[in-house]
């Protein structure tokens, strides 16, 4: 009966045990440290001034709308607001942080835990690959607090400036942005669920090294990377598959000052861009805002009333393509009058919502007002301070008495 049973057991225990070994090999043999050649991430500049989007009183209305929200707390909140504001922003109101403070608030667990609460788990800890990130997806509890996307804060605090070396002060220790970007990118792999800002903190940060390993000795290249991109169907993918849009478009941007890409691949995100600008072009509404079916092409210009969706995600799709084009060079653009209209229609929008349905939906939001600003090549706190001055000079002097 024992040597039954040891015949039974043994065989799958040794090959259990082999793949563990052969496993933990393979994965020691893929800790090689990514070492970026800069030190200050890509600055990634809007292109265009067009008027006609957005008219500068427009714009200071809308951005006046999308300040940050007071409560209810969400790290995703926080998230958007410092991508749209930056650094600088400070609205002299005690209960709406400043852009250094939402920059804190994801680099210092101290102000962290002043915003969540002391008992609340920290954003960033470690385990035996490095740090990781709390995600909203594995939370059970404190979910407001975790991060939304996989590599969102990543990504956001490249965005603004933040330099590699800057460091993050943890609940376990000390570390840095750098050595962040690096154990992400060691858990990057292609059957990720979502890696659209994985890739936006490849181009931010790591452009124009072509390769790194991750963690199981696989070699990441810059043309599969664009390949993720280009290859699965247009709507697939977070926010009805457009961050996958904006990383070919940031990509693009660091490549025209890094010149690095080969001319295939360069070709191969052109040609992809044009292809969903020629998209938007046809299936763009009579009104200016596209929908979910914006693949379809012209059978999506005219929706039917379950095809047009709620005025969430038309703002949600039409904010995010407007974002992405006003990165994106001459070249792949549609009409300019399709983005005026798009602009416009925006713009109106934003200005008629009411004030507690725009914060319920404050991430997609800001995608559409900083869309707005891009397009104007405005800074949106510059903006938004503008407004605020030239609306007090528009006030009527008190009559004398």
């Amino acid at each position: 009966m024992a040597a039954r049973l040891s015949r039974i057991v043994l065989p799958p225990l040794v090959v259990a045990a082999a793949l563990l070994v052969y496993r933990l090999a393979f994965v020691s043999a893929g800790f090689e440290r990514i070492e970026p050649a800069r030190r200050e991430p890509w600055t990634i500049a809007a292109r265009f001034d067009e008027p006609r989007v957005v008219t500068d009183e427009q714009l200071a209305a809308v951005l006046d709308r999308v300040k940050p929200p007071v409560q209810p707390l969400k790290t995703n909140n926080m998230v958007h607001a410092l991508r749209l504001w930056g650094l600088s922003a400070d609205f002299h109101d005690p209960r709406i942080p400043t852009g250094r403070q939402m920059q804190a608030y994801l680099l210092d667990d101290r102000v962290f835990r002043q915003y969540a609460g002391e008992r609340t788990p920290p954003i960033f800890s470690r385990d035996k690959a490095g740090l990781t990130v709390r995600s909203f997806d594995d939370a059970l509890t404190n979910r407001d607090t975790s991060s939304y996307h996989a590599d969102d804060l990543l990504a956001t605090l490249a965005e603004v400036g933040t330099p590699l070396d800057t460091p993050l002060h943890l609940r376990d220790g000390e570390a840095t942005l750098g050595e962040l970007l690096n154990d992400s990118l060691r858990r990057f792999h292609l059957d990720r669920l979502e890696y659209e800002w994985a890739i936006i903190s490849y181009a931010r940060c790591v452009f124009p090294q072509k390769q790194f390993k991750n963690l199981w000795g696989d070699r990441m290249n810059v043309d599969q990377l664009v390949e993720e991109a280009v290859a699965p169907a247009l709507e697939l993918g977070p926010c009805n598959g457009l961050h996958r849009l904006e990383a070919l478009a940031v990509l693009h941007r660091a490549d025209e000052q890094a010149h690095a890409l080969r001319p295939g691949t360069k070709l191969k995100i052109l040609s992809h861009l044009k292809r969903v600008s020629d998209l938007l072009a046809a299936s763009q509404t009579a009104e200016g805002y596209w929908t979910r079916q914006w693949p379809q092409g012209a059978a999506a210009a005219v929706p039917t009333k379950d095809q047009a969706g709620d005025v969430y995600d038309r703002i949600l799709v039409t904010g995010h393509q407007l974002e992405w084009l006003a990165l994106a060079p001459e070249e792949v653009q549609p009409p300019r009058e399709t983005i005026v209209r798009a602009g416009q229609w925006l713009a109106r929008t934003l200005l008629e919502l009411d004030q507690k349905d725009l914060e319920a939906a404050y991430g997609p939001y800001t995608h559409a007002a900083r869309a707005l600003a891009l397009w104007r090549n405005r800074d949106p706190y510059q903006a938004w301070l503008q407004g605020r001055t030239t609306s007090v000079s528009l006030v009527p002097a008190s009559p004398p008495h």
